[in-house]
């Protein structure tokens, strides 16, 4: 009996020790779970990355559009019809720098309004007395097809008031030839930056010129109408502002 309770107690000590074990495993492993929870918490989530956007844009934008421009023009003032005065020569078809500017609204992108200034110089290519300078202002209309992206096409409209300077069509002495202006044009519009786009249109004129001048037969004052037509190539560069959007 004696060796019996003596076996007994040495295994209850040794289960005592394993259970001890035992708890000390769990309590560790469960430190190290809370501990790797808390570094899991603690670390930050990774910012996503930013959507790259292409360099090019697809369609214009904004509300308030200066635009310049510059091109080749040719103008024939009697190509639909001459002076009505006896002895008149018929004005020669000439060509020369054309430049000018518009500013207006481009309600967002799909269509413009907005004033125009245009300037040709026919002094270098006319005869010697024929020379002279067509001055056009007035009303610029565009509408930008916007459905096709990156190359947009546009039609251009513009009614305005003409005006011949420094010199005369017809080399008259003191005349004084004005009229209206009719302008349409074709052509196509690109996107470069949010804030510039640049267009190039084939425009054609039919300019409307009331001549008034000395008679070279008389000397008397002479009123007469004549028509004329221009041809032209405008490269524009234009300058978006307000509504500009980033996408």
């Amino acid at each position: 009996m004696k060796y019996v309770g003596i076996m007994l107690a040495a295994l209850m000590f040794i289960g005592a020790g394993a259970s001890a074990q035992e708890d000390a495993a769990g309590g560790a492993s469960t430190a190290e779970a809370q501990a790797a929870d808390a570094t899991t918490a603690e670390a930050p989530a990774e910012a996503p990355q930013e959507e790259k956007r292409s360099p090019y844009y697809k369609k214009v934008q904004g509300w308030l559009w200066i635009e310049a421009f510059a091109g080749p023009s040719s103008f024939d003032p009697d190509r639909f019809g001459t002076l009505s005065i006896d002895g008149a020569p018929n004005a020669p078809k000439v060509n020369g720098p054309q430049f000018g500017f518009a500013i207006g609204t481009g309600f967002g992108g799909p269509f413009f309004l907005g004033a125009y200034y245009r300037q040709a110089s026919y002094t270098k290519s006319a005869p010697p007395g024929f020379g002279y300078k067509l001055l056009k202002v007035g009303l610029d209309m565009q509408g930008n097809f916007r459905f096709v992206p990156y190359v947009h096409p546009i039609i251009r409209i513009a009614i305005g008031y003409a005006r011949t300077f420094d010199g005369s069509p017809y080399g008259l002495a003191n005349t004084d030839v004005d009229g209206l202006d009719f302008t349409a044009g074709v052509g196509l519009r690109i996107p470069i930056v949010r804030w510039m786009s640049f267009a190039a249109t084939f425009d054609w004129s039919f300019v409307g010129l009331s001549v008034r001048g000395d008679d070279p037969n008389t000397g008397n004052r002479f009123t007469s109408k004549t028509g004329g037509q221009q041809l032209a190539g405008t490269f524009a560069l234009t300058f978006h502002f307000i509504g500009v959007r980033k996408d």
